[in-house]
């Protein structure tokens, strides 16, 4: 990413933007434990989980952008604008991921059921 970022706008890139990669790393390791941690809920608890995550994680995201731009000399809607199309990727890849572990726990549901 910092490669594809530096070729593209040198004159706009900032070391700083290393870390964003690495926040999204992080968010998803905490994401990952949370959810393996809290397998036996119901349908109704599990989907409130989910969107209690979804919040935490749009709240920390603006905790983490404040900070690095009130404290570093880092242009504002540069590093916005690289921020939100990490997001975005992100959230792309979090409803996959999402997806695929609902469909496979009402998978694991109906088998149980019919052993």
């Amino acid at each position: 990413a910092g490669f594809l970022l530096k070729g593209i706008f040198p004159t706009h890139y900032s070391e700083i933007y290393q870390i964003i990669p690495l926040y999204f790393y992080l968010l998803a390791l905490i994401l990952i434990y949370v959810l393996t941690r809290s397998t036996k809920l119901d349908a109704r608890k599990l989907t409130n989980l989910y969107m209690l995550l979804k919040y935490g994680k749009i709240l920390f995201s603006m905790i983490f952008c404040g900070v690095i731009i009130l404290f570093t000399k880092v242009q504002t809607r540069d590093f916005l604008m690289v921020f939100a199309g990490f997001y975005f990727i992100y959230l792309a890849l979090e409803t996959y991921i999402f997806y695929s572990t609902e469909k496979e726990i009402k998978k694991n549901f109906v088998d149980e059921k019919l052993t």
